[in-house]
């Protein structure tokens, strides 16, 4: 599928991972990647789907945004999340770096993002990538 601008998947899928303090990899976020592309295409469809699911209007204009550890603004949730704030007071790359890992508000993202399908086999996909930071790093 491409859009005005011949954004295709392939194209998609060579953005780098970009770890949001969640866990969530901000480069499968359609709002990410509108912004990395520059394209008024995505934003539109992007604008489309979340008044068709949710019956909320956004104004495609402002679908932008450079990843959650980005210090530019936020689109959607990411604008006010809990997780992202606790994170920067802390100084920490990401949540799995954190001493309170696991916690009740991290938590509460993570069973958000199953609800609205970005989980495997009923895991956050967030989770996942946290997970696997801490498997990494020694610390699970």
């Amino acid at each position: 599928m491409c859009s005005a601008k011949g954004v295709d998947v392939n194209d998609i899928t060579q953005l780098d991972p970009h770890i949001a303090y969640c866990g969530l990899d901000c480069s499968g976020c359609e709002v990410y990647q509108a912004t990395k592309f520059d394209d008024d295409d995505m934003r539109q469809q992007y604008a489309d789907k979340v008044f068709s699911q949710f019956k909320v209007t956004v104004e495609p204009a402002t679908v932008n945004c450079h990843g959650c550890r980005d210090e530019r603004p936020k689109s959607g949730y990411c604008a006010m999340c809990e997780v992202r704030s606790c994170a920067i007071e802390r100084q920490l790359e990401n949540c799995a770096y954190c001493e309170d890992y696991g916690c009740e508000k991290l938590q509460k993202v993570h069973t958000a993002m199953i609800s609205v399908g970005k989980a495997v086999d009923g895991v956050a996909k967030a989770s996942l990538n946290l997970e696997a930071i801490r498997s990494e790093k020694g610390m699970a």
